[in-house]
């Protein structure tokens, strides 16, 4: 006769078993659904970056009672190229988890040199076609934000942004040619017309963005601002959008790419004229970036 060796579970121990097998399977998943690292860590970031921009630019000069009223395209009407390679440098600080402080500075440099095929009316002077025309537009661009993260996790982060554009820009415009003179209906050669238009605005931003790493080395970012103000004698309009991607070679040096969509357009009410800068542009840019 045979007899049979075994044991046999009760319905506790059988509970017990599943709930072991559970809690562990638990733990597994919650271990690939959080990363064990934070990518949005760093106290100190500097981003150095070049881009090359193509811009579509527009500068207008109004008096008071639209005695003058005249929009000049910076590249057809002033020869300046449509393809600009620009530089900028942007750093961060962030002052506490949730908490960042952003300050980017970019300047502006254009230059041209151009025979007028058309009529040019500047401040009311007509230039006239075949005239030679040197233009130069130099833009200084100090973005300063402040970013709350209202939503922050090991892999994302996202949040809301204020700060202020602040665009310190000269135009000046050099021609020697046959020039009718404002007031005066009669041809005369002018070897050293000259004219220029300051313009300080300091315009707030509002905006959005998003962070998201794929592991501890490669992250991508989405920015989007936007406002539409009256200050005193200044009213602007910006929009911008901002996408890039990073990768860190190291834990404090990495290197990225950027894609930009800004469009910018400042109107100044002075006693005499009426002021007004506009220019949109689309960049593809590359930047070095440093973290502590």
């Amino acid at each position: 006769m045979f007899r049979s060796f075994g044991f046999k579970l009760v319905p506790t121990q059988i509970l017990s078993v599943h709930s072991h097998v559970s809690l562990s399977l638990l733990s597994f998943l919650s271990v690939l659904a959080t990363p064990a690292w934070s990518a949005f860590d760093e106290r100190y970031e500097m981003s150095i970056g070049g881009s090359f921009t193509s811009f579509d630019s527009k500068i207008r000069i109004n008096s008071q009672n639209n005695g003058i009223n005249t929009e000049i395209d910076f590249e057809e009407g002033l020869g300046f190229e449509n393809e600009v390679r620009l530089g900028w440098i942007n750093g961060k600080w962030r002052m506490a988890d949730r908490h960042r402080l952003s300050l980017l500075y970019a300047p502006i440099r254009r230059t041209s040199a151009y025979t007028t095929t058309s009529d040019l009316n500047i401040d009311g002077n007509v230039i006239k076609s075949g005239a030679f025309i040197s233009g130069s537009v130099k833009t200084h661009v100090f973005d300063i934000e402040y970013i709350y993260s209202f939503f922050k996790r090991p892999d994302w982060e996202i949040g809301f942004s204020a700060g202020v554009y602040w665009m310190n820009s000269n135009v000046e415009v050099l021609a020697a040619g046959e020039i009718i003179v404002e007031g005066s209906d009669q041809e005369e050669f002018r070897a050293d017309y000259q004219t220029n238009q300051r313009l300080i605005a300091p315009l707030p931003l509002i905006g959005f963005t998003a962070s998201y790493a794929f592991n501890p080395r490669w992250k991508a970012h989405a920015t989007a601002r936007y406002l539409d103000v009256v200050i005193n004698d200044i009213d602007g309009r910006i929009m911008n959008l901002f996408l890039s991607t990073e990768y860190y070679f190291t834990k404090h040096v990495g290197a990225g790419a950027a894609l930009t969509a800004f469009d910018v357009s400042v109107r100044q009410n002075g006693v005499v004229l009426t002021n007004s800068l506009a220019y949109e542009y689309n960049a593809l840019g590359a930047y070095v970036t440093f973290k502590y």
